[in-house]
């Protein structure tokens, strides 16, 4: 039996989008529209018997009618070809109120065929070409209806959510009761899992994490546990069942810059005698066509001296560099650029001329930021008061004062101040005076940092 295992769709995220001439949709939506595509046309090139989505379609819980209709085509493209679906709902596919619609509960009301819907913990036995396959799903689950009991108004988090996992636990002890060991069974999750690595989509989650032990899972009694709900794609497992995060199908910013992105094919094979007999061979498929992130953080803080005012030639030098390293260069990225500087730098930094290296040459898709980050010298602070408030000889003895320096090293280097300024010395000669006070601008050169 082979399977296509899918997550975390999420149309309707428009960071760094243009509105795309020939359509008029948002040129990121068609970003992920194509990365769904591309695994629609996989799983019919692969002939997969059923499609397994482990939750969030949409970024929005109340998605709009082009991104309901952009995902209903995709699904009607694998139903039109007798791969079964299963859909699976995530936190951003369920309503704030309990009792009202979810996001894709309309495939179950419309009755599309080999189409399945699971919103709460249950066994479904789902009709393949190659024979029935058992679903158990554990669905994203909310408080909400257990808060709405008087009895634990009082509960703190902690406790609400330890009671969720005894809830959950029994629920899903009774529907593993009901397995066919005889029959292919894949559990399907859409939450965190104890052990998993969270990629950047923290920014995008609703509420609250819950979090599930891998022991809770009960892995033993399946052929594969297909997980939604966390972007960055990862696998982890008890005994020989694998428990599989597919990630998201595209970057949404620059936290996954490095994340690969794709979906997982996997095949069950079955030649009979019951669930020790049978085996499972996965694979994650990297997508290499989605919207390359690049993001590059260059250091002009510690150039050559003959580059060191020339910030701007630097940074270009830096970029065409690293650009020469991808195979594709930056074409149709979307790059990000942090400049640490000096300074004396920052006046001297041309952005306008980065920006024509990645748009015009490059042929960069966008340009997510152009940033400065200036290293500013650390001021010596004298006691609230006022530098313009101050004499000379006032302010080098309240910095001195402030780095603690002994009282008879303050005296001696006051004295010498002070004849610096009055331009004598009454302790020596006027003979040896030009002498006296080059050696003196020496001492006062390493004594005295920058007052403020």
């Amino acid at each position: 039996m082979k399977l296509l295992h899918i997550s975390d769709i999420h149309f309707g995220i428009e960071n760094f989008s243009k509105i795309d001439p020939t359509t008029g949709l948002p040129s990121r939506l068609i970003d992920f529209t194509k990365a769904f595509d591309r695994a629609v046309d996989r799983a019919i090139e692969f002939g997969v018997d059923a499609v397994l989505f482990t939750g969030d379609a949409y970024k929005s819980r109340d998605p709009n009618p082009t991104v309901q209709r952009e995902f209903a085509k995709r699904i009607s493209n694998l139903s039109a070809k007798g791969i079964a679906v299963y859909l699976l709902t995530g936190n951003h596919d369920l309503p704030n109120m309990t009792n009202r619609a979810h996001s894709i509960e309309i495939f179950e009301t419309l009755n599309v065929p080999n189409v399945y819907v699971a919103r709460k913990i249950s066994l479904t036995i789902v009709k393949t070409k190659a024979g029935p396959l058992q679903i158990i799903s554990i669905p994203w689950l909310t408080r909400s209806n257990l808060i709405a009991k008087e009895e634990y108004k009082t509960f703190s988090i902690d406790e609400l959510n330890q009671k969720m996992l005894e809830k959950i636990d029994n629920l899903f002890t009774n529907e593993i009761a009901k397995l066919d060991p005889q029959i292919p069974a894949v559990l399907a999750v859409h939450a965190s899992i104890n052990g998993a690595v969270y990629s950047s989509e923290r920014s995008i989650m609703l509420g609250q994490d819950l979090v599930l032990d891998q022991a809770a899972l009960h892995s033993e009694n399946f052929d594969y546990v297909a997980v939604g709900h966390i972007h960055k794609h990862q696998s982890f497992g008890r005994g020989d069942v694998p428990i599989v995060y597919p990630g998201s199908i595209e970057r949404i910013d620059f936290g996954e810059v490095k994340e690969d992105k794709g979906f997982v094919l996997l095949t069950i094979d079955d030649p009979g005698g019951g669930r020790s007999s049978r085996s499972t061979d996965w694979k994650f498929q990297i997508d290499h066509e989605t919207r390359p992130f690049k993001e590059f953080e260059i250091n002009l803080k510690n150039l050559d001296p003959n580059d060191l005012l020339n910030p701007t030639q630097a940074a270009i030098n830096y970029i065409q560099k690293k650009a020469a390293q991808y195979e594709r260069g930056l074409q149709e990225a979307i790059v990000k650029v942090i400049l640490q500087l000096r300074p004396d730098q920052e006046a001297l930094l041309k952005e306008r001329d980065i920006q024509r290296l990645l748009l015009e040459e490059m042929g960069v898709y966008h340009i997510a930021a152009i940033k400065r980050e200036v290293e500013h010298v650390r001021r010596t602070r004298l006691a609230g008061l006022k530098p313009e408030e101050l004499s000379p000889l006032q302010l080098l003895d309240k910095h001195l004062e402030s780095k603690s320096v002994p009282a008879h090293r303050r005296e001696l280097l006051l004295k010498y101040a002070t004849a610096l300024i009055n331009g004598a010395n009454p302790e020596i000669d006027a003979e040896s005076q030009v002498i006296q006070t080059t050696r003196q601008l020496e001492t006062l050169k390493t004594a005295l940092p920058t007052l403020f």
